[in-house]
């Protein structure tokens, strides 16, 4: 066995353990934002690691490059998707998406402390 195939082994084993690892994250979190952190890693972890084993093992062809556009794809898309989907949860919970007077969010007191030294 070369050195090409067990690096392609390693890294597509990385990319399923990372996809497993993910969804044992979102069964066990309490907490539909807790959960949603547990998404990001599957689109970019997985997908980085399946583009180096398609690297390794076909070469800079035209599988690669593919490739290559689906992880520039998902990772553009994740951030998009996941932010939309917190917020949509969010307006859901609470009828709105913006801090309600008094709710205490972690960092906007950094954020509007900048906002006003300005």
């Amino acid at each position: 066995m070369s050195a090409g195939t067990i690096a392609v082994e390693v890294l597509v084993w990385v990319a399923v353990a990372t996809c497993l690892i993910c969804c044992l994250g979102i069964v066990v979190m309490k907490d539909f934002f807790e959960r949603l952190h547990y998404m990001a890693p599957v689109s970019t972890v997985a997908t980085v690691a399946l583009l180096a084993a398609v690297v390794i093992e076909q070469g800079w062809g035209q599988a690669a490059i593919k490739m290559s556009l689906i992880v520039v794809v998902l990772f553009l898309m994740n951030a998009v998707l996941a932010h939309a989907t917190a917020r949509a949860a969010r307006v859901r919970e609470l009828g709105h998406w913006q801090p309600a007077l008094g709710e205490k969010i972690e960092g906007v007191d950094q954020i509007e402390g900048r906002r006003h030294h300005r």
